[in-house]
């Protein structure tokens, strides 16, 4: 009987795991959506860095948004930058990635990255995203391609943005035409989404820390479930089934 209720209990854990994986449903995306994407809700949100996802497409473009309130995952944003990757067969692979913003040539402390903040109201904070970040980095896999671009290219396919609107601190929006990510007109079904840093939080990284930072990094590695206190990204991939008009 014992065995048999743990055969029955891991099962019920298998089911859970499966449907906790089905893939989330897009947006569809209207051609007076521009200014409607802030009002529709999350599909996904990443607990441990406090990242939102939104996904809008149509039959030409997929547009992702990142959003985030939190400080902490700004400044870990700022240091070690973002890279968002895309799989369009929805295998959770490493296919397309669009690595903005670029990291920091030196990182800020805490300290220095709470003062940073504090010197701007929301309108210069805009300014100052726009002004800041404008190199960003496209790879593709599949054809060992990496471009490095800038936000002034107009005539870029792929369109990155950087905004604090709407009470959110940290929106990021990045279009991309369909046809760069499905190649030979293949149809567009679901996509896999990932992050992670660009960087790593390395040796010459943990130099430019303040020793008290440095101390507590050590005692968060002798904590069990020191992991949610990297000073990286949490990498997590995330599967999102395409809409219909």
């Amino acid at each position: 009987m014992i065995k048999k209720n743990t055969l029955l209990i891991f099962i019920a854990i298998i089911l859970q795991a499966c449907a906790g994986s089905k893939p989330f449903t897009a947006y569809w995306k209207t051609n007076t959506q521009t200014n409607k994407f802030s009002e529709k809700e999350a599909l996904y949100y990443q607990a441990a860095d406090q990242i939102s996802v939104k996904v809008f497409n149509n039959n030409e473009f997929i547009d992702i948004f990142l959003e985030t309130n939190s400080p902490g995952t700004l400044k870990k944003i700022y240091n070690l930058g973002l890279s968002l990757w895309i799989d369009p067969d929805g295998k959770s692979k490493r296919v397309f990635a669009i690595n903005y913003p670029m990291p920091a040539e030196i990182p800020y402390t805490d300290k220095q990255f709470k003062s940073y903040l504090e010197r701007f109201t929301r309108v210069e904070f805009q300014e100052e995203l726009i002004d800041r970040f404008q190199d960003y980095e496209l790879i593709d896999t599949r054809i060992n391609e990496s471009v490095l671009t800038s936000t002034t290219v107009k005539e870029e396919r792929v369109k990155v943005q950087l905004k604090t609107v709407n009470q959110i601190l940290f929106s990021y929006h990045v279009q991309i035409p369909t046809k760069v990510l499905y190649l030979n007109n293949a149809e567009a079904k679901e996509i896999s989404i990932g992050i992670n840093s660009i960087n790593v939080a390395n040796k010459q990284y943990y130099s430019a820390m303040s020793s008290k930072e440095v101390i507590q990094k050590n005692l968060d590695e002798l904590k069990v479930g020191a992991y949610q206190n990297k000073y990286e990204l949490e990498e997590w991939w995330v599967n999102f089934t395409l809409a219909n008009e």
